[in-house]
C-alpha cells in the first residue's frame, strides 16, 4: 500500500514538473531577454549640441543622397534613364568618381556617411550579425553631424544592414527594412512619405534592387539594365516629392553609388567596381558641368559626406578626414586655377 502510494506521489510530481517547466524556462531566459531589449545610450556624437557655421548657398537648407546600389556609371549612361540625364543637364557630375577600394556595399556606404576609409571608421564586414550588442562606425556619420548641429534626419533603406545607422538618438524618421534585403520599389513609397510629411532636413535614401539583380543574375544583363531603368524612375518620384513638398529651391540633391560590378560580383582592385557616378542638382549648383573638366580633380564617395557637411554649415567631424567638399559645384570662385587649389586644401579648412 505503501508503495502504491509512493509511486503515486511520484507520479504526481512529474506531472507538476511537466507542466511547470515552461513558465521555469520563462523565468529562467527572462534576464537575456531583458538585455536584449535594454535601451542602449544615446550616441555619443550629438553631444555637445553645436550651431552650424555659415552655409556657402545660404538658399540650401536640406541634403538628400540618394544612392543607387550597384550602380555602374557606363550602365546608367547606357540605361533608359531620363530623370538623371536631365539632372546632368541641370547640375553637375562625374561618370568617374570612386568609391572605397574594397568595393562592398556596407563599408562603402559609412565611407559615404563618414568621409573615411574603413580602417578608419570600422566598419568592413558586409553582413547582418546577431551581436549581443551593436556596433556602429567609430567616427561620427553625417546623420550625427547633423542632429548634432539642430538639423532633422531620415534613413529610408533596401537592407537591413542600414541599421548601422540607427544609433539611439540620431534618426528622427526611417524605414529600414527587417528583412535582409527588399527591393526598389519597396522602398519608394516610405521615402516620399517621409519627405512629404516631415520634410528632413539631411536624408539618406537608398535603393537597392541594381545590386540584388547584379548579384542574382548578372551586371550588364537585360534584367539588371530594367532595374537601372526602375532606379531612374525612383530617382524621379523622389524630386517630385521634395517639389510637392516645396523643397526643391532649398534641397541639395546628390545621386551616386556604392560600388559597380562585373559578372555577378564586385570586389578590390576592380576599376568597373571602384567607379561609380556622382551627380549634384540644386540651388545655385553649376549646370551642366562635368567634373573631369578639372584634370586633377578626383571625385570620391569621401567627398559625398564633406560635401554635404559644408553646404550645410558643418566643421568637419575628424582631423584629416579622406574626403573635401567638391567646392566645384558652385560658382565660387573665377577661375580655374582657384578652384583646383580649394579642391587640394585640407579639409579642416573650408
Amino acid at each position: 500500500m505503501n508503495t502504491a502510494r509512493s509511486h503515486r506521489i511520484l507520479l504526481l510530481m512529474a506531472l507538476v514538473c511537466l507542466l511547470l517547466s515552461p513558465v521555469l524556462r520563462a523565468q529562467t531566459d527572462k534576464p537575456a531577454e531583458e538585455s536584449k531589449s535594454k535601451p542602449q545610450r544615446p550616441s555619443p556624437f550629438i553631444r555637445p549640441k553645436a550651431e552650424p557655421t555659415t552655409r556657402p548657398v545660404e538658399a540650401i537648407t536640406h541634403v538628400c543622397v540618394i544612392s543607387i546600389d550597384g550602380l555602374r556609371p557606363d550602365l546608367l549612361l547606357l540605361a533608359n534613364t531620363p530623370v538623371i540625364h536631365a539632372m546632368m543637364q541641370r547640375g553637375t557630375y562625374s561618370m568617374w568618381a570612386r568609391t572605397t577600394p574594397n568595393s562592398i556595399t556596407l563599408p562603402s556606404h559609412v565611407s559615404m556617411m563618414t568621409g573615411v576609409s574603413p580602417r578608419r571608421h570600422g566598419i568592413e564586414w558586409n553582413r547582418d550579425f546577431d551581436l549581443p550588442e551593436p556596433i556602429y562606425p567609430a567616427v561620427p556619420t553625417l546623420l550625427e553631424a547633423a542632429k548634432r548641429h539642430g538639423y532633422t534626419t531620415a534613413v529610408i533603406a533596401g537592407k537591413s544592414k542600414f541599421e548601422i545607422f540607427d544609433r539611439p538618438g540620431v534618426l528622427d524618421w526611417k524605414w529600414i527594412p527587417k528583412t535582409v534585403q527588399c527591393e526598389t520599389a519597396d522602398v519608394v513609397p516610405h521615402a516620399v512619405e517621409i519627405i512629404k510629411e516631415h520634410k528632413p532636413e539631411v536624408m539618406l535614401i537608398h535603393f537597392p534592387s541594381v545590386d540584388n539583380v547584379g548579384h542574382a543574375i548578372g551586371w550588364a544583363s537585360p534584367q539588371q539594365m530594367r532595374a537601372i531603368d526602375d532606379a531612374d524612375e525612383a530617382v524621379g518620384e523622389v524630386l517630385k516629392a521634395i517639389d510637392d513638398a516645396d523643397l526643391t529651391d532649398s534641397t541639395l540633391v546628390i545621386v551616386t553609388a556604392d560600388h559597380g560590378g562585373a559578372g555577378r560580383d564586385h570586389g578590390p582592385d576592380d576599376p568597373r567596381s571602384r567607379h561609380i557616378p556622382w551627380v549634384a542638382v540644386g540651388p545655385k549648383v553649376r549646370q551642366h558641368l562635368d567634373l573631369t573638366s578639372y584634370p586633377r580633380l578626383e571625385v570620391t564617395t569621401y567627398d559625398t559626406f564633406a560635401t554635404a557637411c559644408w553646404v550645410m554649415g558643418i566643421p568637419p567631424t575628424v582631423p584629416d578626414l579622406d574626403g573635401s567638399p567638391v567646392k566645384q559645384i558652385f560658382p565660387i570662385a573665377k577661375g580655374p586655377d582657384e578652384l583646383l587649389h580649394s579642391a587640394a586644401a585640407s579639409s579642416a579648412a573650408w
